[in-house]
Formats: structure tokens, C-alpha cells, sequence
């Protein structure tokens, strides 16, 4: 009987290494999945001021902020977290109590879904200039397969869930640098594709449906910090990163960001030249008023010159 008990003991181990082996999995995999809205610990961005991306809908006026975006995002993002732990079973109490702290001052507003406003705002003022465009007529191609970007852009044209005042929606399509098109831009399926993400995929192209015009905006290099798309891969994907990465990652990501909040169009994209400084008024004046006297004084030699 003894050597019986033993025996069932022995099978049992190998079955508890596999529900040890499982749970470690189901970590992992909820690890890859984990929700990227904000940077936990990051700091809140710096004051910022940028327009506003005005567009009609319906025959009715929308004014989207960056702050807009950015509160949209943060929703879709704890709503895909929400949904993640009702899968582990977790209570409701256990999963606002999560909810709240992963979440506690996220503005939404990152690195992504900066870019994604700052291109959307850059090309919009390229193509339509002070015309005010219909949504239905804006189209985005993204190469960025962030929740970040995503939801930005499907705030603007509409196409995203639970997006508020949505009579015609615009268009957002997502293909990749190599080619591929993500046809599902849901959070899970993003998630997939975004494992080796170098400057290539920060580049938008915004297009006008009813000219077929077309403007491309590409990050310039610089922008990102020496080291950032290797860091972020460690830190994001394979999590074999050390505290210190950890953190030195956060400045790095906090840098990206309020650079996208911050700088101007030209310390950002590429091609985008930096506007002529206006001719002061002072110096204008003191232009003129040289020339003229420069006039006179070529006068008073001429004459001289005459009379001798």
C-alpha cells in the first residue's frame, strides 16, 4: 500500500510542474498583452500649446483637441485591460481597484498618439490649408501598429468604437513598412505586430479622397534618444530589462513625448522646412533709412564732384 501511495504521489508532481508551468505561460502571455496608454511612473508632460484639428461632420462643426485623443485612448485601453482581467476572473471590486491604480493620472497622451495628432494636424493643414474638411474625406495609411497611433487616428475619422458625434466617418488603413496590411486594429491584434518597430513605422500619409492628394509625414532621426527602439524592446517585449533600464526607458519615453507636444513641425518631420523670420519692423525702418541716407550722401559727392 505504501509503494502504492508513493506512485501516486510521483504522478502527482509532474502534474503540479505542469499547472506551474501553465500559470507561468498565462503570465507571460498577459505580460505581452499589458497595457501600454500610459508609462507607469512616468511624469505628466510639460505645459503645451497646439491647435486644435477642426473638421465638420454631418454639416456640424467638431473641434478635436490632443487632449480628446488622448482621453479616448486611455478609455479603449483600460476597457481592453478591464476585459483581460474579467478573463483571469478577477471580481469586479479587484479589477476597478487595478483599473484605478494602473491608471491614476494617465493622461493617454504618449508617445504614439502624440505622433499620430502631430501628423494628423501637419497634413491636414498641407492639403486642405484654411478650407475646414469633411470627415468622410480624410484618409489615413499608418505604418504605426500601436494602440497609441491607432485609436488617435479612429478618433478622428470615426471609425473607432464608442467615438462620440460620428455622422460620416473618414478612413484609417494600416500598412506596414514591409507591406503587410492589419486589416483587424483591435488592441489584441495589434499587439502582435509590434515586436521589431524601428523609425520606419513612425510615418503617416494623410490623403485628401476627393483630389486624391496626398502627404507623407516621416519622424526625422533624432527625434528618438540613442538606444530608445532597442531599450523599448526590452523593456516592452522580451521584459529581460533591469530596473535601471526600466527607468532610464521612462526618461526616454517621457523625452520622446514631450518633444511631439513641444518642438515644431520642423524639429520633427522630415522635409518640413522652418518659415522665414518675418522682417522685424525696427529694422525695416532702419533699413530704409539707411538706404536713403546712402542715397543722399551719393548725391552731395555727385554734386560736389559737378561743381569742381
Amino acid at each position: 500500500m505504501k509503494k502504492q501511495k508513493r506512485k501516486m504521489q510521483r504522478a502527482k508532481l509532474p502534474l503540479k510542474a505542469v499547472a506551474i508551468v501553465a500559470l507561468v505561460l498565462l503570465a507571460l502571455s498577459t505580460a505581452v498583452i499589458s497595457v501600454n496608454a500610459h508609462m507607469p511612473g512616468a511624469k505628466a508632460p510639460p505645459a503645451f500649446e497646439l491647435s486644435a484639428i477642426v473638421i465638420t461632420d454631418g454639416g456640424a462643426e467638431v473641434e478635436i483637441t490632443i487632449e480628446d485623443a488622448g482621453n479616448y485612448h486611455n478609455e479603449r485601453m483600460a476597457e481592453f485591460k478591464r476585459n483581460t482581467l474579467k478573463k483571469q476572473n478577477k471580481t469586479d471590486e479587484e479589477i476597478d481597484k487595478i483599473i484605478e491604480e494602473e491608471f491614476a493620472g494617465a493622461t493617454g497622451i504618449c508617445p504614439c498618439s502624440s505622433c499620430a495628432f502631430r501628423a494628423a494636424l501637419l497634413g491636414i493643414s498641407e492639403l486642405w490649408g484654411d478650407e475646414i474638411p469633411e470627415r468622410a474625406d480624410i484618409k489615413f495609411i499608418s505604418r504605426r501598429p500601436t494602440p497609441g497611433a491607432t485609436q488617435c487616428l479612429q478618433y478622428i475619422t470615426g471609425t473607432g468604437p464608442k467615438v462620440p458625434d460620428v455622422t460620416s466617418k473618414g478612413e484609417l488603413q494600416m500598412i506596414l513598412p514591409d507591406g503587410t496590411e492589419v486589416t483587424d486594429l483591435s488592441v489584441k491584434s495589434l499587439k502582435k505586430h509590434m515586436v521589431d518597430m524601428d523609425l520606419s513605422t513612425w510615418n503617416f500619409v494623410i490623403i485628401r479622397k476627393s483630389t486624391d492628394e496626398e502627404f507623407e509625414v516621416q519622424v526625422k532621426e533624432g527625434v528618438h534618444p540613442e538606444g530608445f527602439f532597442e531599450l523599448r524592446k526590452k523593456v516592452n517585449v522580451e521584459k529581460t530589462a533591469t530596473p535601471e533600464q526600466i527607468d532610464e526607458f521612462r526618461g526616454q519615453w517621457e523625452e520622446v513625448r514631450d518633444a511631439f507636444v513641444t518642438q515644431p513641425d520642423w524639429e520633427l518631420f522630415e522635409g518640413v522646412e522652418e518659415p522665414e523670420e518675418p522682417f522685424p519692423v525696427g529694422g525695416a525702418i532702419f533699413f530704409s533709412i539707411l538706404v536713403i541716407g546712402l542715397i543722399l550722401l551719393l548725391g552731395l559727392v555727385y554734386s560736389r564732384k559737378k561743381a569742381i
